[in-house]
């Protein structure tokens, strides 16, 4: 009765052996996947598969914060820009010009720069100086 317990014990601790050795077959295989597709990974990020691209947004802050910011303008826009443009579009007006075509085409341009600027008191003054330059214009 000993003899066949003892049989019966190491059949079963056999199979249980072999049946653990499949097991781990089949684990290094699953590892083996694992590793190739850690390799694949690395591959993809070291050449930039997966780098996002930058947004406009992104974009305009990075330039924004390279230029230099002129605080006296921005607070001297917000108060006293509107006034100047007011002015500026009235004196400046193209139709003011018609009759020589050089000077509607000079106006037409300051027109347009100071429409473009007209929040940018910096520049609309600048175009003040050059309206009075190139239009003979009185202010």
């Amino acid at each position: 009765m000993i003899d066949t317990l003892i049989q019966d014990s190491l059949t079963i601790a056999n199979k249980a052996l072999s049946h653990h050795q499949h097991s781990v077959k089949s684990i290094d295989i699953w590892m083996w996947i694992a590793f190739v597709e850690f390799g694949i990974l690395i591959f993809l990020l070291g050449k930039g598969g997966f780098k996002s691209k930058e947004t406009a947004r992104q974009k305009f802050k990075k330039e924004s914060l390279k230029q230099e910011i002129d605080f006296s303008n921005i607070i001297n826009s917000s108060f006293n820009s509107i006034q100047l443009y007011d002015e500026l579009k009235v004196k400046c007006h193209p139709d003011k010009f018609s009759t020589d075509k050089e000077k509607y085409d000079i106006a037409e341009a300051l027109f347009q720069e100071i429409t473009k600027n007209k929040t940018n008191i910096k520049r609309l003054c600048e175009l003040k100086i050059e309206a009075t330059q190139k239009l003979n214009i009185n202010f």
